[in-house]
């Protein structure tokens, strides 16, 4: 009896998600290629479809997928340490995502948060590309 109450009270670690070498992408963002995308006015929706596009291909870092891919908070704080109202942001509504990660970046390099910061250049750097 204390055996089978030990087996239910264990944890099990589940490995992080990996994305097989030889899976092939099962959508693609027709009709944008994401070079071209305006990352100044881009939906959440397209943004994240986009990431995932990329994600698959081995194109982008987990890290930057999972920052691009996050919804958007209620509220955040700007580098001045203005708070800005995100609550009417939808998933169709166009956001300035450039200004944001530019904003959180030197928000997170201000505070001394490096692996954050580090995060949003390569998002930015995504951006660009």
């Amino acid at each position: 009896m204390l055996h089978r109450e030990q087996a239910r009270n264990t944890r099990t670690e589940h490995p992080q998600f990996t994305v097989p070498t030889d899976t092939q992408p099962v959508f693609e963002v027709g009709g944008i290629a994401p070079s071209e995308l305006d990352y100044s006015a881009v939906s959440p929706r397209l943004l994240r479809e986009v990431a995932l596009q990329k994600y698959v291909a081995g194109q982008i870092p987990q890290d930057v997928y999972i920052a691009l891919a996050q919804e958007l908070p209620m509220e955040a704080v700007d580098s001045a340490g203005t708070v800005l109202d995100l609550s009417g942001v939808t998933d169709d509504t166009e956001f300035d995502f450039q200004s944001y990660f530019r904003e959180q970046r030197d928000l997170a390099s201000a505070l001394g948060d490096g692996e954050n910061a580090s995060t949003f250049t390569s998002v930015l750097a995504f951006m660009r590309s």
